[in-house]
């Protein structure tokens, strides 16, 4: 008897030991070689970033994908290779600084107007989008709002898989950051 229970829970151990773990992969929003801003212009405005917030469902290691019916799914063995606002605070400073010639970009400190960010929606959806979402505002010296404006965003995905989709979230962010410097040279 003994050895009719012990067979097969050797096998199956010996099964489990055999069987391998799926790859885990690791995705960065950084877009290689990045254009940097003119260093000959004389900077004659500062911009203050704000510490970048995520919504708490976006606020994970792992990419997020959305269901149908108000679903979130984490995708286990696809992750930010880092924190997801650490990564978008620093696409966000090299961007707002390459598309403001005249500004110097600080994180914090210094004067002049203060850029705050909310994330609300970064991730990718079941019918084939990537969605961004964010709230950001520009805040005067004197605490007034200058702006207060929401940027969305939903981009097709040229084909599938977790490449295609962080590539969609990165050129989304760069609409934001475009949107964001147009908002900030209209205020000065």
């Amino acid at each position: 008897m003994k050895r009719r229970v012990l067979v097969p829970l050797i096998a199956l151990a010996l099964g489990a030991c055999s069987a391998t773990t799926p790859a885990i992969h690791f995705y960065s929003l950084s877009q290689g070689s990045s254009s940097h801003a003119n260093n000959s212009v004389v900077p004659q405005h500062e911009l203050q970033l704000a510490p970048l917030t995520l919504s708490d469902q976006i606020d994970s290691v792992n990419l997020v994908y959305e269901l149908p019916g108000h679903e979130l799914q984490l995708a286990e063995q696809n992750r930010w290779a880092g924190t997801l606002d650490n990564q978008l605070e620093q696409l966000t400073l090299e961007g707002l600084s390459a598309r403001l010639p005249g500004w110097v970009i600080r994180e914090e400190g210094g004067k002049g107007p203060r850029l705050s960010l909310r994330v609300q929606q970064f991730a990718g959806r079941y019918d084939g989008k990537a969605l961004v979402t964010v709230r950001w505002r520009l805040i005067g010296e004197d605490g007034k709002v200058l702006l207060d404006k929401l940027f969305q965003s939903e981009r097709p995905l040229p084909t599938d898989g977790y490449n295609a989709l962080v590539g969609e979230l990165a050129s989304s962010w760069s609409a934001l950051l475009d949107d964001v410097a147009k908002g900030v040279s209209a205020t000065h």
